[in-house]
């Protein structure tokens, strides 16, 4: 069986565990989506991409794909944790997942990504999850490969400079009293949908 970090193992989880129950069941591409989003505020919020645990690249359709996150998302299948449907859409098994996470989270340094994992998938309760895929294509590092129809590697150090300067422009906007993730998310989200116009000119 192929290794992976088991912060990848980790997310997958909290991604089941986490999600509001109006975006269940959630397809796998969905997933790996949440997942980079969530990578994003912690980038954030300070933490060096590096620290995240595993990689991310663009597919030529403009989602980001964490291969460990993948094989991580098979492990918790075939363990009975995550239920998956014909259409590649999974739910949690709730009772064994929920027990197994809070196993995971008391052995390990890995509670503080919970709040991040959360954050991401809430801002689908904010906005439609066509337009977060808008807005995440249209990123730093996702842009370029997407309008290309190429794949190519994400959070490189040019790419977490801007994001991290864009994120700089939303917390002037919100100013100091703004200390939950989901607003700064959706207002980054919301202005790279509100580019659009822009950007095809």
């Amino acid at each position: 069986m192929e290794k992976f970090a088991p912060e990848a193992y980790v997310d997958a989880l909290l991604l089941m565990s986490e999600a509001p129950f109006s975006i269940l069941p959630m397809a796998v591409n969905e997933m790996h989506l949440f997942s980079y989003l969530g990578c994003i505020l912690a980038l954030f919020k300070g933490r060096p991409t590096g620290d995240w645990g595993y990689s991310y690249s663009v597919t030529s359709e403009g989602f980001p794909w964490g291969p460990e996150l993948e094989l991580a998302r098979d492990a918790a299948h075939r363990s009975g944790l995550i239920d998956l449907n014909d259409k590649s859409q999974m739910s949690p098994r709730s009772s064994a997942l929920s027990a197994e996470l809070e196993t995971i989270l008391e052995i390990g340094p890995w509670a503080e990504r919970r709040p991040w994992i959360r954050a991401a998938t809430e801002c689908a309760l904010a906005l439609p999850m066509g337009s977060i895929r808008h807005a995440v294509s249209r990123s730093p590092g996702v842009s370029a490969p997407f309008f290309l129809g190429q794949r190519g590697r994400l959070l490189e150090p040019a790419d977490t400079k801007l994001l991290y300067d864009e994120y700089e422009v939303v917390s002037s906007v919100l100013g100091a009293e703004a200390h939950d993730l989901l607003s700064p998310a959706v207002i980054w989200l919301s202005a790279r949908i509100l580019r659009k116009e822009d950007e095809l000119v």
